[in-house]
């Protein structure tokens, strides 16, 4: 946290500078923090697109201006570069930290659990790009997946997707606005849980 706390305390203080400031930090070649990092420059993504670190350098960087509307705009209220805002995301951050203790996460490529032993009181959950959105920076067989992970194992699957993907889904409800940047969206991207 105190890592994570810094990159917070070093964001500038008119959200107009926080775009410079990401390319600034992304730019960086990536060092040994990059774990209290990223939370950070994810949240600055433009459109949330994911980020992802590719060799020493951070890939599909891009982020948001800060956005006042106009006299034309339907949108009425400013679109921050930051979402969630700083507070918000340290108290998201500071919730995982102290919620997840004892918990042992592992970074790695996930077709490795294909061909390696799991402890059977392990639960998997995944998060892949999700169909139709913009892609991460490599391709990933989400069927194929499953599958050769039910023939391995027998731990608990959970997969997240914007689309059910068996009969023991579960939509995730959440709050918040629908609008989008242009205020015009209907309705919200939906989000399912899925065990396999």
């Amino acid at each position: 946290m105190d890592a994570f706390d810094r990159f917070l305390s070093e964001l500038p203080s008119d959200k107009r500078d926080y775009k410079t400031h990401m390319l600034a930090l992304s730019a960086l070649p990536v060092r040994e923090e990059a774990i209290e990092l990223y939370p950070l420059l994810q949240a600055n993504s433009f459109g949330g697109k994911q980020i992802w670190l590719k060799g020493e350098c951070w890939a599909n960087a891009c982020f948001r201006d800060y956005w006042e509307p106009t006299a034309t705009s339907v949108r009425r209220s400013p679109a921050n570069p930051m979402q969630p805002g700083p507070t918000e995301l340290r108290r998201r951050i500071d919730s995982l930290v102290n919620g997840m203790k004892g918990v042992n996460a592992i970074n790695m490529d996930i077709k490795t659990i294909l061909s390696t032993s799991i402890s059977s009181d392990a639960v998997v959950y995944i998060d892949p790009p999700y169909k139709s959105t913009t892609k991460y920076g490599f391709n990933f067989d989400l069927t194929y997946f499953i599958n050769q992970f039910r023939e391995i194992n027998q731990n608990p699957l959970f997969v997240s997707e914007g689309v059910p993907l068996n009969d023991k889904s579960l939509m995730l409800t959440f709050g918040g606005a629908k609008g989008g940047i242009s205020g015009a969206r209907k309705g919200k991207h939906q989000e399912w849980l899925s065990r396999f």
